[in-house]
This record gives structure tokens, sequence and C-alpha cells, in this order.
């Protein structure tokens, strides 16, 4: 029985040593993929900068600039008055708990 289980597991070894030598990229190959995909990057960037260049003008990005500015804004302003109504809010809860306690 105890054969079996050291069988198996010598068999298992085997496949595994096996599979890492041959299926698993070596560090040399995950650097040469790694550079390659760096390159593959850096080719999509430039490409829609050149495409972002022939689309719109200096004066179209400052409208979107100052439109996101805009919007961050809004959005600051929107997160304060969320801040101060959730203030209320819990001092309202609070004060309905004091006087359900007093009630009691």
């Amino acid at each position: 029985m105890t054969d079996t289980t050291i069988n198996k597991t010598h068999a298992l070894l085997e496949k595994l040593a096996e599979y890492v030598m041959n299926e698993v990229p070596n560090k040399k190959e995950l650097q040469m993929r790694l550079g390659e995909v760096r390159h593959e990057i850096e080719k999509r960037v430039r490409k829609v900068e050149e495409q972002l260049d022939q689309k719109a003008d200096k004066n179209d990005i400052q409208m979107i600039l100052n439109g996101m500015d805009a919007m961050a804004k809004n959005l600051d302003d929107i997160s304060i008055e969320q801040k101060a109504f959730i203030s209320g809010l819990r001092r309202v809860e609070n004060r309905v708990d004091q006087i359900e306690r007093k009630m009691i």
C-alpha cells in the first residue's frame, strides 16, 4: 500500500518536473515577452497620440480640460453636500434615539 503511494507521488513529481522544464517560460523568455509587451504599448500610445493630434487642436484640448475641471468642482460640491446631509441625518437619528429612550 505504501509502495503504491510512493510510486504515485514519484510519478506526479516527474510530471511536474517535466512540465516545469518544458512548459514554464524561463526568466530570459519572460524578459523578452515583457520587452515585446512594452514595445507594443509604446507603439499603441504613439498611435493614439497621433490620432489625438489629428483630431484636436490646442483650443479643443483646453476646452476639454476646462470642462473636466468644472466637473471635478461639481463632484467636490456634491461630496460636501452629501457629507453635510449625512451629518444632519445622524444628528436627527441620535435625537430620535434619545427621545425614544426617554419615552420608555
